[in-house]
């Protein structure tokens, strides 16, 4: 298979559809390419490993890994380091003996355009604003270890969260943009000692209200696969998992 470059976002976009990751793909795209059997990929800018560029690939797991190795070959050389990638998550077994990949994460893609069934605790739920900067921060550094955005981060467009009654901040959750006009909802967290109460789901079916109600088309978000409770909690608030995904550094032997 010969990946072919493709000329632009949109010519992606009419690939891939109707996949909703593939449609929120925005400007950001460094190239994007399609193999003849379906397999589409994008080159975007890394956030995890600086000075390069992570590409994203769909397809069935086989096309995928050969879109990847294509791509490989013909950016070799060139401005577009490829340094790590996103593939279906059978497809890293596939990888041919000169190429591995290493510091794997396992993560899976939601989203849903439906309002949530109200959760108990939601009327708890509030924005919170710049001030509150400092409390988010320390309660994400102690009780989540793996967050992925924080007070600051020019991603992160807003905060919601719970107090107790003594004001102390509990819980929160993120509207983040990635993809400008995509709400990727990030940093879903609960203080240790209260988990089990119900704040997360809370937290996560108010905040995709807001946005939905606000005019979002939909609301996304991703969550590492061995998390089970956080799953059965967006399944249950109406998120479908279109993607399961694997996800590191590639290393050429």
């Amino acid at each position: 298979m010969t990946a072919r470059r493709l000329s632009s976002v949109a010519e992606l976009h009419v690939l891939a559809a109707p996949d909703p990751y593939a449609m929120q793909v925005g400007d950001s795209v460094i190239a994007a390419w399609a193999g003849d059997d379906g397999a589409v990929g994008w080159l975007v800018p890394s956030h995890r490993f600086r000075g390069s560029g992570h590409l994203a690939v769909l397809g069935e797991p086989p096309d995928a890994v050969s879109l990847l190795v294509d791509v490989l070959a013909q950016t070799e050389g060139t401005e577009m380091v490829v340094g790590s990638a996103s593939l279906p998550r059978t497809a890293p077994a596939l990888l041919p003996e000169h190429l591995a990949m290493e510091r794997v994460n396992d993560w899976e893609w939601f989203a849903t355009s439906s309002l949530p069934p109200v959760q108990p605790h939601e009327d708890r739920v509030q924005w919170l604003a710049e001030a509150d900067s400092e409390d988010i921060t320390a309660l994400l550094r102690a009780h989540s270890g793996r967050h992925d955005a924080e007070p600051g981060q020019e991603h992160a467009r807003g905060w919601c969260g719970v107090r107790d009654d003594g004001g102390r901040l509990v819980a929160v959750g993120a509207h983040t943009e990635i993809w400008a006009g995509v709400p990727f909802l990030a940093s879903v967290a609960t203080v240790s000692e209260v988990r089990g109460q119900g704040l997360g789901s809370a937290v996560t079916g108010w905040i995709t209200r807001q946005l939905l109600a606000n005019g979002y088309d939909r609301v996304t978000l991703g969550m590492y696969s061995d998390n089970d409770v956080a799953r059965r909690i967006y399944q249950r608030l109406g998120y479908t998992c279109w993607h399961e995904f694997s996800s590191g550094r590639l290393v050429r032997r």
